[in-house]
């Protein structure tokens, strides 16, 4: 039976990934490796009941040699649902660069995205 899915994005800097999610999001790192240092190869941050896991790009290649790439391009979103919207919105709307203003969705829910500073699109519904 599964339980449950964590993402593991590659990024070419743990360490400043790691501080755009915790002063930006609000996230709290909750293990590195190493544990303290300049170059970090792989963090997992937590809020709430999500967690998120990154690894830098020499790194993970190193564990999955098919992901080679000279450029990360993110090729995904990230869908995360949240008590109340409108409330995040303003609260990082002018913290984050906006991927897509607030709007209401064809399925009748509000929600925006923002870029994380690696150019991944988090998309942010209640």
């Amino acid at each position: 039976m599964y339980e449950t899915i964590t993402t593991n994005i590659m990024v070419k800097n743990v360490k400043e990934t790691v501080k755009f999610y915790e002063e930006k999001l609000g996230f709290r790192k909750i293990l590195s490796v190493p544990e303290e240092a300049e170059i970090l190869n792989f963090a997992i941050l937590n809020k709430d009941k999500i967690s998120i896991m990154f690894q830098e790009q020499k790194n993970l290649i190193e564990e999955y040699p098919t992901l080679k790439t000279e450029e990360i391009v993110p090729t995904f979103t990230l869908f995360i649902t949240v008590d109340n919207v409108i409330n995040t919105y303003h609260e990082l709307k002018d913290i984050v660069k906006l991927a897509k203003d607030l709007h209401k969705t064809f399925y009748g829910k509000d929600e925006f995205a923002i870029f994380d500073n690696n150019g991944n699109i988090l998309t942010i519904s209640s």
